[in-house]
């Protein structure tokens, strides 16, 4: 698949939601959902169409091909892992979580994208909880504090990277 804009990008997963919610999907319907004009859904949909992404039964019902489906479920999956990361990493509330996952997932590099996904699947499925860091690392964001040592329990001063007592 071509590189897709992130303008078609969402409506592609747009496609795939209505079509989810209501089985078929209209201009209108498209329209209302993205909150633009009809002529302007048109204009993307014609470009999807030429990618084979979407088919269209004349002035008809729009609906995604077997390939803009599974582009769309993709995209859907990687929106939804990068909410996930900014939400339970970052410890972003979950409306700036879901607005930047949406931009982030538009404007990284596939290879970053690709790394970034695989990092959060892997975070989902390690058998041994969180790490230490990423649970000094949320201690951080939340205080701006270092937390304490997990050897000594000391505070460490100023830019002291490790334990002394170690």
């Amino acid at each position: 698949m071509s590189k897709l804009s992130a303008r078609s990008e969402d409506y592609l997963k747009a496609i795939l939601k209505l079509q989810d919610q209501k089985k078929v999907v209209r201009v209108k319907d498209l329209a209302q959902c993205l909150g633009v004009r009809s002529p302007t859904v048109v204009g993307v949909v014609s470009g999807l169409k030429e990618s084979g992404l979407v088919d269209q039964e004349h002035y008809g019902y729009i609906f995604l091909t077997p390939k803009g489906k599974a582009a769309a479920r993709t995209l859907v999956q990687n929106e939804d892992l990068l909410r996930t990361f900014f939400e339970e990493v970052l410890n972003l509330d979950s409306e700036e979580a879901v607005q930047n996952a949406c931009n982030v997932e538009h404007f990284i590099t596939p290879t970053c994208r690709e790394r970034l996904v695989s990092f959060i699947k892997f975070l989902e499925i390690c058998g041994r909880g969180a790490p230490k860091w990423l649970d000094h690392f949320r201690h951080f964001a939340l205080t701006g504090e270092q937390p304490p040592c997990d050897r000594c329990g000391e505070d460490f001063p100023g830019e002291k990277r490790g334990c002394e007592k170690a």
